[in-house]
């Protein structure tokens, strides 16, 4: 019931990625295939099973932003039961068993990720599963080869929804693995078996999601992968746990208690390991640019098991201290935790609102072969319907393997860019950034790093659109060639 409250004050608040797979779900619903442009083969999106699903209410006309906020509230509540079934299975009947869903509901941000239109509540609920799975097979030693096939195929579902996700199963077992070699060596050799058996459903959905990437992208990864690695380094995912540390202490010590406290355990070795392993990754990855800790919420569940585990079965004083700690700790952060969700909502709320209605506008008054460009590629993209230059380069096949500018506006994962090559394919608009719609006129400026003949070729424009003003940069002679002038 919180974490419906919690979603019922956010609202429908759907973040501008979301778009992008919106649009490419879309264009596979209007025929012309899983692309963002049509004509053009590149894979703009890391989460094949949630764009997939997306096509299903655009398929039936549905509203987007209403139907993926529904989707994401349905995947919420199942990740908060997978996560009620793991606190179950690591605690027993101990009060500690709760903890797995409380402290994704006592995490507003993950409320609010569930309806900002991403695959993250997804993920949450089908990793919890897989969990779920895992630890009750994991509570005794392999029995036979195919002790872990039922988590094995949950999570190798989970590889449809992330091109990360075959870390954490293979992390689980590397764990397993480790603590059966220690503790019980002559239980190794059969373990080993097991775990090779377990990986076969995720290496054969890894197999079959790279033959077709090859076949129908020409490319064994998402464009995503190379557009948003290498730009931001272990620094700044470093940077981005700290933040969210200090958000979220609780389940924060809760992993600290764990690792120091439940490796000896077979279950608590094998999700250190996994965890510690895919923050770790997370970390050098360069973290995300939201504020809502997105990459750490699928595995906000197992971070709170471990603490869970280890600590159910220690002694009641450790245990009350412990509680208190986390606890409190947890509940002095959460106001300050909600304002920021709350502020990050209401500038959903705004862009989204302003986005609709710059790409409404434009599909109503452009041709429909008039290629744009802009940074920002998901809501005014998708609302308009025009052909378009990702200038970050998601989508773009020569922008996401280009250097970082050393001029540039992108946040993380948002950095690469080759203003030559955008304004070498002569976009007929091109929406700045910032100042793109304004309260009052705004003239733009050249940004660094533009060819040096830009205001040659393009003129600053100002347009006046539902009580607001649309500022843009129109290539010369544009609409002069449009019929009526």
């Amino acid at each position: 019931m919180v974490a419906l409250a919690l979603v019922s004050g956010f609202g429908p608040c759907t973040q501008d990625d979301a778009f992008i797979s919106l649009r490419y779900a879309q264009n596979l619903v209007d025929g012309h295939g899983l692309v963002y442009n049509p004509g053009e083969r590149v894979e703009g999106y890391t989460n094949l099973a949630w764009t997939l699903l997306l096509a299903v209410p655009l398929a039936l006309e549905l509203d987007p932003v209403g139907s993926s906020a529904l989707l994401g509230v349905v995947h919420l509540l199942a990740a908060l039961g997978a996560a009620a079934v793991v606190g179950r299975l690591v605690a027993g009947n101990t009060l500690w068993a709760l903890v797995p869903p409380l402290f994704i509901v006592l995490d507003p941000f993950a409320s609010l990720e569930a309806v900002e239109g991403l695959e993250t509540a997804m993920y949450m609920a089908v990793l919890a599963a897989g969990l779920a799975l895992f630890v009750r097979e994991s509570s005794d030693p392999a029995r036979s080869p195919r002790h872990h096939l039922a988590s094995s195929l949950v999570f190798a579902g989970a590889v449809l929804i992330r091109p990360e996700a075959p870390l954490l199963p293979a992390l689980l077992h590397l764990g397993l693995l480790g603590h059966t070699a220690v503790a019980r060596r002559a239980d190794a050799p059969r373990q080993l078996l097991a775990s090779v058996v377990a990986g076969l459903p995720v290496a054969a959905v890894l197999a079959a999601l790279t033959a077709w990437r090859l076949t129908y992208y020409g490319e064994p990864l998402p464009n995503t992968f190379y557009a948003k690695t290498g730009a931001a380094g272990f620094a700044e995912g470093s940077h981005y746990m700290w933040v969210h540390a200090t958000d979220h202490p609780g389940v924060w010590l809760l992993l600290l208690f764990g690792v120091v406290l439940g490796l000896r355990q077979r279950t608590g070795a094998a999700l250190a390991v996994a965890t510690v392993g895919f923050l770790t990754y997370v970390a050098s990855v360069g973290g995300d640019f939201k504020p809502t800790g997105r990459f750490i919420l699928p595995v906000t569940a197992w971070m709170a098991a471990l603490g869970a585990l280890a600590l159910s079965r220690r002694g009641p004083r450790l245990q009350l201290v412990v509680a208190g700690v986390v606890f409190v700790s947890t509940f002095v952060r959460l106001p300050d935790v909600q304002g920021s969700a709350m502020r990050w909502a209401n500038i959903r709320h705004a862009n989204l609102a302003s986005r609709e209605v710059v790409g409404t506008f434009l599909r109503q008054n452009l041709p429909p072969d008039t290629w744009i460009a802009i940074h920002s590629a998901g809501a005014i993209p998708f609302y308009a319907g025009l052909p378009t230059i990702d200038m970050w380069g998601l989508t773009d096949h020569h922008i996401a393997r280009a250097p970082v500018p050393e001029h540039t506006i992108g946040l993380v994962g948002h950095q690469r860019g080759d203003p030559d090559y955008v304004f070498g394919r002569d976009p007929a608009i091109y929406l700045p950034e910032d100042k793109v719609f304004t309260l009052r006129p705004w003239p733009l400026e050249v940004e660094p790093g533009f060819p040096s003949d830009f205001t040659q070729r393009y003129d600053s424009k100002t347009i006046p659109v539902e009580g607001r003003y649309l500022n843009v940069w129109v290539r010369k002679g544009f609409f002069q060639s449009l019929s009526g002038g």
